[in-house]
């Protein structure tokens, strides 16, 4: 089975009938937090509507009380005209794909889409039917996966495309999808934004949460606005832009951004430099240079390297040959210890497995790095780490009662910038960044490029990795494109634009 795309502008017609979701003075509150001030929003049925907000706006509390995890202080939720509880809603026709997996790595494809709803038999499970029903699942993307490979042994975004066709399977009146896309490649988001137009057409009810205000404006019949906990607007998706949007969800306007001034950096002494790196079965000989003060991107497609490329940089997995010089010195030891003692920092792509310790205070956070420098008499000084947790909270902005708070309780901007401080503790001159704003919103993404931009202004060196193909042309000096396992290529200046960027990726040029 193959899902067409969808044609251009085109939108389903929504009958006036009883709206299938409808939220009215919706209100809850965190202690002194005000999560959600008196929201109220109504969703019709057979529609695709998105939510937007910068984080923190209270979309992640609005949709915890649609699918029935919490229960408001005030208001009222009604499914198709009728009031509910939160156990209402969580016994009901709902299904929720959170941003955050909910799989089962040790068990199979097929199991883990039809878990707690496996076909049977005269009593037993149907094998063969479930997986031959999982195939069908998986031709919606085109995916060819033995749908008996353990899950774990997936990448991050074939998991979580497993993950949104067991809510496709489970045929729910209305479907939540919170940032559907963030763990996928570009053709798999392409692929999904032709499935929701096709579940759309089929007459399923979608709501949809994204950063990815290019997906909103392509699939989303109605966008719900919040702000710091409150309801702002509902507009049809007519004649919209991103720059609409933006307003409405920060309260103002972002404004132009000036390209960078590559003449500045242009003779500036060589920070980091590779020189036929290479990782067989990874990437192969790749040559790359960064100066002081300057901002490097590096792009490549799914299968080109670049990841890869990035982790061996830090010797998370070394390379086998090549040489790396930081500040024309030779770097001996390619391990993450060996260059952060050389001068390097490293912001990992996964805040949520690799990037921070969730459940520990900001201070552990942002002190972990640089640890063996807050000691007195060769005694932790919680003083010390206190007073380094508050003046970074100051300077990145993180919206947190204080150092004790904790990553899991923060909005995923405030994470970033907690990831980032950490990664910046130690004054590193040689900055390498992956992914920095993954599954932040735009106004987080505009404080997180200015940190960049002040590391550079100081004479720091970063080497940017991102699929965010419009970030990087707002945020670089220049770019670099990796493809098939090589560098391939670079543009700057005047020439940076998606077209030549995409040109190099996809080997048109």
């Amino acid at each position: 089975m193959s899902v067409a795309a969808p044609e251009p502008n085109v939108r389903s017609t929504i009958a006036p009938e009883t709206p299938i979701l409808g939220l009215s003075g919706v209100s809850k509150s965190y202690g002194a937090v005000k999560a959600l001030r008196e929201v109220g929003f109504k969703v019709a049925r057979g529609e695709v509507h998105a939510i937007l907000g910068e984080n923190g706006a209270g979309k992640s509390t609005a949709l915890k009380v649609i699918n029935g995890e919490i229960e408001p202080d005030e208001g009222e939720i009604r499914l198709a005209g009728r009031a509910t509880s939160a156990a209402d809603r969580a016994a009901g026709d709902i299904t929720m794909v959170h941003q955050e997996l909910a799989v089962f790595p040790n068990m199979s494809v097929a199991e883990n889409i039809f878990v707690g709803r496996m076909p049977r038999r005269g009593g037993r499970i149907d094998f063969r039917r479930m997986h031959a029903r999982a195939a069908e699942l998986l031709q919606l993307f085109g995916l060819q996966i033995d749908t008996h490979e353990i899950l774990g042994h997936l990448t991050p975004g074939q998991q979580q495309i497993v993950e949104i066709l067991r809510a496709v399977e489970s045929d729910a009146s209305l479907l939540i999808l919170d940032e559907p896309t963030s763990g996928l490649n570009n053709r798999e988001a392409e692929t999904l934004m032709a499935l929701i137009a096709r579940l759309r057409a089929d007459g399923h009810t979608i709501l949809y949460v994204s950063h990815r205000l290019h997906e909103v404006l392509e699939i989303a019949d109605h966008i719900t606005v919040l702000r710091d906990g409150q309801f702002v607007e509902t507009l049809r998706n007519e004649g919209l832009c991103e720059d609409d949007l933006i307003r409405r969800m920060v309260g103002r306007d972002l404004g132009p951004v000036a390209p960078a001034d590559t003449s500045a950096v242009a003779k500036a002494p060589v920070a980091l430099a590779v020189e036929a790196m290479s990782l067989p079965g990874a990437f192969e000989d790749v040559h790359l240079t960064v100066r002081k003060g300057e901002i490097v991107g590096v792009f490549g497609l799914e299968g080109s390297g670049a990841e890869q490329f990035s982790q061996a940089l830090f010797g998370i997995v070394p390379p086998v040959s090549g040489t790396l010089r930081l500040f024309d010195r030779p770097v001996r030891d390619v391990s993450p210890a060996g260059l952060m003692r050389a001068g390097m920092g490293y912001l990992n792509g996964n805040r949520k497995e690799a990037g921070l310790y969730m459940d520990r205070s900001i201070a552990d956070n942002v002190s972990a790095p640089v640890l063996d420098r807050m000691t007195r008499f060769c005694m932790i000084d919680a003083g010390r780490i206190d007073a380094l947790a508050r003046a970074d909270i100051r300077r990145f902005a993180i919206r947190v009662p204080g150092p004790e708070g904790r990553p899991r309780e923060l909005s995923g901007g405030n994470q970033q910038k907690v990831m980032i401080s950490a990664c910046l503790a130690d004054g590193p001159e040689v900055i390498v960044l992956n992914e920095p704003t993954r599954g932040v919103d735009v106004g987080a993404k505009a404080e997180v490029h200015e940190v960049v931009r002040k590391e550079a202004a100081g004479g720091k060196a970063l080497l940017v990795f991102s699929s965010d193909l419009p970030e990087l042309l707002r945020l670089v000096h220049r770019i670099v494109v990796m493809r098939s396992r090589r560098l391939v290529g670079e543009v700057a200046g005047e020439a940076m634009s998606e077209a030549a960027v995409m040109a190099l990726a996809a080997g048109s040029r």
